[in-house]
């Protein structure tokens, strides 16, 4: 087990404000060359392709951009194109590629031929001299900075925030920039009102937890589910409060604890539905902006936004992930069998 100095991982969950702070001036050129594109030929639909932590962060933003644009947003398997060598047929859609090396050649290879098949490639990185920015039309540099704890947090956020923005630039959404302009003092806050200490007895010696989300907040929930197995050995699971509902929850009982992330938008009434599913059935229930009886409340900030409340509810999480790895036993910087650069096909 490491001391009680300051972990990697928690040093960079809290460069993260400052981080997104950085994002409005340096994305402005080019989120204002992808809205001029999208206005003068809209797609037809959207593809995404990530893997790992910047999957999670594409689900989001398919959640988000699906709502925002009525447009599909479909995952594409980089595995098609790089396994099975199969052309893509892409033409007037867009082409979102995420990931913070920039450097897996699976995705490589899928945004040539994304943009060999017609689609205006767009790519989310954190190194704007990488292979994969090199593919792209557009390069979205989400201004993370270093990150060297193998668990993703800054990077993550700063994928979201990107998505977020690129969401306000092509719907002309002034009112989302200014939601993310709010977002570093809301972390700032939020990181200052720990979820409380109950929370951590409870998952110390679990064996397996649950993770519930809705819209672009499943995401959300698919992260912080990695990130229980990533840095506290914790087999965790996400599914939509809506999916629960069906086969999941007959594995949910006593001994499974399960987090809750509420919204503020249409999706509220399920997400508190589905608590009040889990509580029957003898879960530890935990719950961010879940008003349901009997469940414990995990402090947050409230931001006024749909899209960067899922935002800061996984910066919380963070603070809570990290010292569950310590008190599990682990080192959060340096899970086993983990490292940071993974390069697949």
């Amino acid at each position: 087990m490491i001391g009680e100095t300051q972990t990697r991982m928690a040093t960079e969950a809290a460069e993260a404000p400052d981080r997104i702070a950085l994002q409005a001036a340096s994305l402005a050129e080019p989120l204002a060359d992808l809205a001029a594109k999208w206005s003068a030929s809209p797609p037809r639909a959207i593809v995404t392709c990530a893997r790992g932590s910047s999957d999670h962060a594409a689900l989001y933003g398919k959640y988000a951009l699906e709502i925002a644009t009525g447009l599909p947003v479909a995952s594409l398997g980089p595995s098609v194109v790089s396994v099975h060598e199969t052309p893509l047929r892409l033409d007037g859609m867009l082409y979102i590629t995420v990931s913070q090396s920039g450097q897996s050649p699976d995705l490589l290879r899928c945004a040539e031929a994304a943009r060999a098949g017609g689609a205006l490639v767009v790519a989310i990185v954190n190194d704007s001299a990488s292979p994969l920015a090199g593919a792209a039309d557009i390069v979205l540099d989400m201004q993370a900075g270093p990150e060297h704890a193998v668990a993703a947090t800054k990077s993550f956020l700063c994928t979201l925030t990107t998505i977020a923005r690129l969401i306000a630039a092509i719907t002309d959404s002034p009112a989302t920039d200014a939601a993310v302009d709010r977002l570093p003092e809301q972390l700032r806050s939020g990181s200052k009102d720990p979820w409380p200490s109950e929370i951590l007895d409870r998952y110390v010696d679990a064996g397996r937890a649950f993770v519930i989300g809705r819209g672009p907040g499943l995401g959300v929930a698919a992260e912080l589910a990695l990130k229980a197995k990533e840095v506290a050995g914790l087999h965790a699971e996400a599914f939509s409060a809506a999916e629960v509902q069906h086969g999941p929850k007959a594995a949910i009982g006593p001994d499974s604890p399960v987090i809750l992330l509420g919204t503020e938008d249409a999706a509220k009434a399920s997400v508190e539905e589905a608590a009040r599913t889990v509580g029957a059935l003898g879960a530890p229930t935990f719950g961010s902006l879940v008003a349901v009886p009997g469940i414990v409340d995990l402090p947050t900030v409230r931001t006024g936004h749909p899209l960067t409340q899922p935002i800061v509810q996984a910066g919380a999480f963070y603070g809570f992930i990290e010292k569950l790895s310590r008190r599990r036993g682990l080192d959060p910087d340096n899970p086993p069998s983990l490292r940071k650069v993974t390069k697949t096909l």
